[in-house]
């Protein structure tokens, strides 16, 4: 059992008067991955739950990501206490429990950076709605202390493990899928320019994605209205809508498919990269980098680029265990740098190579 801080949905903050900008720097300020806990993340929830009350400061933490595991295929519950009792919130079913804190760095636009000590399939993951988060637990939290290890002698347990292994009813955590990744706007006007605008008011100025991606569903419906620029950029928009939602895979999905239908285009080929690197895909990650170098190699004026393009590559290299390799790109973009911070970084890598 863990006990976390009361949210609606645990799915970011939930302030509505700032804009989307103004939620990032609260959320990096605030260091708060607990109000993340029942947002899916690419098929995955992450939880956090702290071991002291109060907000712990991550930014003075050094990570190691040990991935020690303390538990598999276990059951978490996470529970809220309410005018001095603790109240179930949700539960993860075939869980892994971290022995150690865990974390796992962002990239430009996509996805946060996670803080993690269990995690399980958005699947496996229910969070009640906040009127239904009526069930009392029996317990007792030790001083500085989130966390319990229960077994099945407690009645009281008992009841909630059966509440859990009956419950029928809508989770209240969204599980991004193909049904819902698909819907198309019933009674629309079937002209797919309009639908296609509309979908672009969400998603730019309403900052609504799953209905922006709806729009643009219905408007792929009418593809022999439309022109290849068209259907380019309607297909671009949906898979940034689908990065947005941290929904990595099918945006990877979505920007192949522009890839296969258009020439290179710099902004695509970049947010498939970081994709990659965001999945852990290193291989297609390292085509995409090649990619990359071989047309930015054709343009004058692109030598920042390139290298900055090459460090990544070199990045991807070392995960594929390829280091000589890596070696030999990151003394190459050492020597051909005048970027001081490119320097630094190139450096910092390789001395950790040796």
């Amino acid at each position: 059992l863990l006990n976390i801080p009361f949210s609606k949905k645990y799915s970011g903050i939930e302030d509505n008067s700032l804009n989307e900008y103004e939620k990032f720097f609260k959320e990096k300020k605030g260091n708060n991955p607990e109000f993340y806990n029942f947002q899916d993340y690419n098929g995955y929830c992450y939880g956090y739950g702290s071991v002291k009350e109060g907000i712990v400061n991550l930014s003075n933490i050094d990570f190691t990501n040990d991935e020690t595991i303390l538990f598999n295929n276990c059951l978490i519950i996470w529970v809220n206490k309410i005018e001095n009792t603790y109240k179930l919130v949700g539960w993860y079913k075939d869980a892994t429990a971290y022995k150690y804190l865990q974390k796992k760095i962002s990239y430009p636009s996509v996805g946060r950076d996670l803080y993690f000590n269990v995690k399980a399939k958005s699947k496996n993951v229910f969070l009640l709605k906040p009127e239904d988060r009526t069930i009392k637990l029996d317990i007792k939290f030790k001083e500085d202390s989130n966390i319990i290890f229960t077994d099945t002698s407690n009645q009281n347990i008992l009841e909630v493990l059966d509440f859990i292994e009956n419950y029928k009813y809508e989770k209240f955590n969204i599980v991004y899928n193909e049904n819902i990744l698909n819907e198309t706007i019933q009674f629309a006007p079937n002209n797919p320019i309009t639908l296609a605008k509309r979908g672009s008011i969400f998603m730019y100025n309403e900052n609504n994605y799953l209905e922006a991606i709806k729009f643009f569903n219905t408007a792929l419906l009418y593809t022999t209205q439309l022109n290849k620029q068209e259907i380019l950029n309607i297909k671009y928009e949906k898979a940034i809508c689908l990065q947005m939602l941290n929904c990595f895979d099918y945006s990877i999905k979505i920007f192949n498919e522009i890839l296969n239908i258009s020439t290179y285009n710099f902004n695509i080929c970049k947010n498939l990269m970081y994709l990659y690197f965001v999945t852990e895909d290193y291989k297609n990650a390292t085509i995409i980098c090649n990619k990359i170098i071989e047309n930015e190699s054709k343009m004058e004026n692109n030598k920042s680029i390139l290298n900055e393009i090459k460090c990544l590559k070199a990045e991807s290299l070392i995960y594929q265990n390829k280091l000589d390799e890596a070696k030999t790109l990151l003394n190459n973009v050492f020597n051909n740098t005048e970027v001081e911070r490119l320097k630094i970084h190139c450096n910092n890598i390789l001395q950790n190579l040796k």
